[in-house]
């Protein structure tokens, strides 16, 4: 492995690390950040997991603060940022040149706690990243309609939504009610 470095700071030095009995990574001494490798991560996990339920993005409410792309600790070039889509929602740092993945100090035990560590594939999966923005357009116009019409409103919109959505007849009812 080349020399890693951290952004945290000019001398940063990373020491093995074990974030689960049998899975090793590399973890910076001055901000607690972990580098873990894609291949060492799937040999564990297929290790202490041979089925895995199917497992979707959990529902988000509130605005991320944007952070910035990150350099990969190994080889320099720009690591892509993942969602992770769990209520935390923070995002993954992943080089797909290098196949490594940055965990922010506390990141992966987010990833325990919400039982995504076994997931983490899935997570970098461009299918589980159209997922997480469908749900963030959908808290976002559900915000939007709170504000402006309140809670009572939202509900009853969702639920003329869902009946509507029932009906085989649709398009003639909006028609109706769309008329004067």
């Amino acid at each position: 492995m080349p020399k890693l470095f951290c952004a945290c700071a000019p001398k940063a030095v990373f020491e093995p690390c074990e974030l689960q009995p049998g899975l090793s990574a590399k973890r910076c001494t001055a901000c607690r950040s972990v580098l873990l490798a894609m291949p060492d991560y799937r040999a564990w996990r297929d290790q202490h997991f041979s089925e895995l339920p199917a497992v979707e993005p959990a529902p988000q409410s509130g605005r991320e603060a944007p952070s910035k792309a990150r350099a990969c600790p190994s080889c320099g070039r720009l690591m892509s940022r993942y969602r992770t889509g769990n209520a935390e929602s923070f995002w993954l740092d992943f080089c797909p040149s290098c196949e490594r993945v940055w965990l922010d100090d506390g990141e992966w035990e987010t990833l325990e706690q919400s039982g995504l560590a076994p997931y983490l594939d899935l997570i970098l999966s461009e299918a589980w990243q159209k997922r997480v923005q469908a749900q963030r357009t959908v808290s976002s116009r559900d915000e939007l309609l709170r504000a402006r019409f309140g809670e009572d409103a939202l509900m009853e919109i969702r639920r003329i939504k869902a009946w509507l959505a029932q009906q085989p007849n649709r398009r003639d009812i909006l028609t109706f009610l769309a008329e004067p």
